[in-house]
């Protein structure tokens, strides 16, 4: 099994959703998902990977659907 470097974002949503998720779940994004935050899938996908970075306006939508503090994903 190849270990995987978690970005700062990716690492950041992982455990915010650790405490709202039961155990052995995994985040599958969908639709509204996508519709609230305002961001595709592809690129979602590419902050994800950190093959992108995440506008300011991304940035906030990401913080405030995940409840995390905007200056940790800088």
């Amino acid at each position: 099994m190849q270990n995987k470097t978690l970005t700062p974002i990716s690492q950041l949503i992982n455990e915010s959703l650790k405490s709202v998720m039961l155990p052995n779940t995994e985040f599958k994004p969908n639709a509204m998902f996508y519709s609230t935050i305002g961001i595709n899938k592809h690129r979602f996908a590419k902050i994800m990977r950190n093959e992108v970075e995440p506008t300011r306006i991304e940035i906030k939508a990401l913080s405030d659907y995940f409840k995390i503090n905007p200056k940790d994903l800088f």
